[in-house]
This record gives C-alpha cells, sequence and structure tokens, in this order.
C-alpha cells in the first residue's frame, strides 16, 4: 500500500519474479495489483538474452551507417520481440493507460534493456518512459532536492576520448556550476557540497569477474563502486557518461554489486547510465539532446525518452545498440525548482 500511494497516476509498476524454474510479473498502480505467471522458463530467457548480448556486441563492431547493419539490426528486432512476447504482452498494458513504467527486474533480467523490447513495431521507449528501480519500496523514497548547478567531470584518457570535453562543456553552459576538465578532473573534485547534476564523462570498465573493481578512469587514478560510499553524492541526478557504468553483478540476494550501487548507496536520486560500450562523438549527440530537454523542464525520464526517441526518428534502420546504451535509475521526476528548495 505504502508502494501504491507512492506512484503518481500515470505511473505503472511492474516488478519481476523467478522461483528457480517459472517467471513471475507483479503489475500494480495506486489502484491495482496483479500477479502474472509469465510463459518462459529461465532457461530459454537465458538462451534469448545471451543472442541479444551476442547481437549487441556484433553491431557495436560495426559503423552505424554501414549497410550491413541492416540484418543485424532485424535480428535483434527479432530477439527483442520474443522478449516482449515472453515478459510483457501477457500483461495487457494497454488496460492500464499509463504513459510511465517503472520496471522492477529480477535475477539475470537486471542485464535486459527494457525500453528496447519490440512488439513488432516499436520499441517499448516509444510508447512509454521506461524507469529501472533495483527494489520497488525505492519508489516510496522522494529524491534529494539541491540547489541549482552542476559539478561536471571530463577526462579524454589521454585524449582517446575528444569529444568528452566537448560534452562536459555543454553541460556546464546549460546548468552552470564548476567544470572540472582533464587533471581537474580528479577525486578531490568530488569533494564538495552536491548541487543538482553530478556529470563524469570518462572511460569506464565493468570487471564482471570482480564487480567491487569496476571504476571510472579519472586524472588521479581509478574510482571504484566502494569509493562511492565514503562520498556524499546527493545529487539529484547523476550521469555517467562512460562504457558499462551500468552493468553489474546480480548476487544471489538478488543485490547488485557495481558503480551504480555505489552512486546510489552514497544518496544519488536517480542514475543515467549505459548498459554497454558507447562510441564517444554518439554520447555527445544524445547528451546534448538529453540535457536540453531537462533545461526545458522536461522529467528525467522523459528528456531520455524525448531524446532516444528523436535519434531513432533520423534513421529507424540503425541498431538499438547505438542509440539505447543509456537507461535511466531511480527518480524520475524534474530537476526541481526554487518552490521546492523552499
Amino acid at each position: 500500500s505504502d508502494i501504491q500511494h507512492a506512484l503518481n497516476e500515470d505511473t505503472l509498476l511492474i516488478e519481476f519474479y523467478n522461483d528457480g524454474t517459472h517467471l513471475w510479473a507483479f503489475v500494480l498502480n495506486h489502484q491495482v495489483i496483479e500477479l502474472h505467471h509469465l510463459p518462459i522458463t529461465i532457461d530459454r530467457l537465458n538462451q534469448l538474452l545471451v543472442q541479444l548480448q551476442s547481437n549487441i556486441a556484433a553491431a557495436l563492431k560495426v559503423d552505424f551507417q554501414n549497410v550491413a547493419t541492416r540484418s543485424l539490426t532485424e535480428l535483434a528486432q527479432r530477439i527483442l520481440q520474443r522478449l516482449y512476447g515472453f515478459l510483457l504482452e501477457p500483461l495487457m498494458l494497454h488496460r492500464y493507460g499509463q504513459q510511465r513504467l517503472m520496471i522492477v527486474p529480477y535475477g539475470i533480467l537486471h542485464y535486459l534493456p527494457f525500453h528496447l523490447l519490440y512488439d513488432g513495431s516499436a520499441y517499448l521507449i516509444e510508447k512509454y518512459e521506461v524507469v529501472i528501480l533495483p527494489a520497488a519500496g525505492l519508489a516510496t523514497q522522494p529524491g534529494p532536492r539541491q540547489m541549482p548547478g552542476a559539478l561536471v567531470l571530463a577526462n579524454s584518457f589521454e585524449g582517446r576520448l575528444p569529444y568528452t570535453l566537448a560534452e562536459a562543456q555543454m553541460v556546464q553552459q546549460l546548468f552552470g556550476g564548476t567544470l572540472c576538465l582533464e587533471e581537474k578532473a580528479n577525486r578531490m573534485a568530488m569533494q564538495t557540497q552536491p548541487s543538482q547534476i553530478l556529470h563524469i564523462a570518462a572511460h569506464g570498465e565493468h570487471r564482471l569477474d570482480q564487480p567491487d573493481l569496476s571504476y571510472l578512469q579519472l586524472a588521479d587514478g581509478q574510482l571504484y563502486a566502494d569509493d562511492m560510499l565514503q562520498q556524499d553524492l546527493r545529487y539529484e541526478l547523476v550521469i555517467l557518461s562512460a562504457c558499462e557504468t551500468g552493468r553489474a553483478k546480480v548476487a544471489a540476494s538478488d543485490e547488485l554489486i557495481g558503480l551504480g550501487r555505489g552512486f546510489l548507496y552514497a544518496g544519488a536520486g536517480a542514475l543515467l547510465v549505459s548498459l554497454w560500450r558507447v562510441a564517444d562523438a554518439s554520447t555527445l549527440n544524445l547528451m546534448e539532446r538529453i540535457y536540453k530537454a531537462l533545461f526545458a523542464g522536461a522529467s528525467k525520464a522523459a528528456a531520455l525518452r524525448q531524446a532516444q526517441q528523436s535519434f531513432l526518428a533520423e534513421n529507424r534502420e540503425v541498431h538499438p545498440a547505438h542509440w539505447g546504451a543509456f537507461q535511466l535509475i531511480g527518480d524520475a521526476n524534474p530537476l526541481s525548482t526554487p518552490r521546492e528548495w523552499q
């Protein structure tokens, strides 16, 4: 009842669970709760996710404008359509009329980009705002409210990521605050009072074997997941514009171990993170669209949706690996206003 009371009228929460063999989905809004037994085994789900990850890895090796990617795109859509048919079609989402889906994955579903599920004609992000929560209880916790401004760190990784600097300057021009480039993008720069936005544009690496050693590469070394726990990171929005910042290892207790966990535990209200390796230039393009929407007053969920939709609208044959890497975790609402600070 606490979760239902916390949901907006335009939000539908879907929480998944598996009992080791079968998959279930709980669906609730501010009025109803339903339980669905889904028509897929865990083994079959594993197979489809491996196929999808292999397809994405192959697409990232080819330029997104290459005609050879068309067959990879069609294969990705077939896999994503099968997943949609097993996971979401039985829920008959059209009955509810909500525009935002708040999804709580379980187990291996933490590795699935839900916003890319395909119904045969459109990706899920074209029909709904999509937000991920590590646990449903987070829906009851309002995000922090901070004074305006951004802390922006950009490290080009010895020139290998040149667009990170332009990206950082774009954020600072829109939202003001503190800009730390190259050697100034270090751990000491993070020892400051949180503002609305923390934006880090840098090289990132996910360690599947030792997820606690996943890191962001700053000027003075690597920033690990556990380092976040020593910081005050109560920003309204943290954007990690780097590779694989949203990946995590799912422990037996369904606890996520990775970079994102550190930021959430340290107080961040919302995270925008990537699920796989992202190209430097296309990430700048996407971030410009997201930040302009946020600056215009869009919610965090709507800003991400608008950016991905506009990218897709320019070329529907582009493989989703090239525009769909980023997902939103946590508080989906707009950045706060002066009235809320008071």
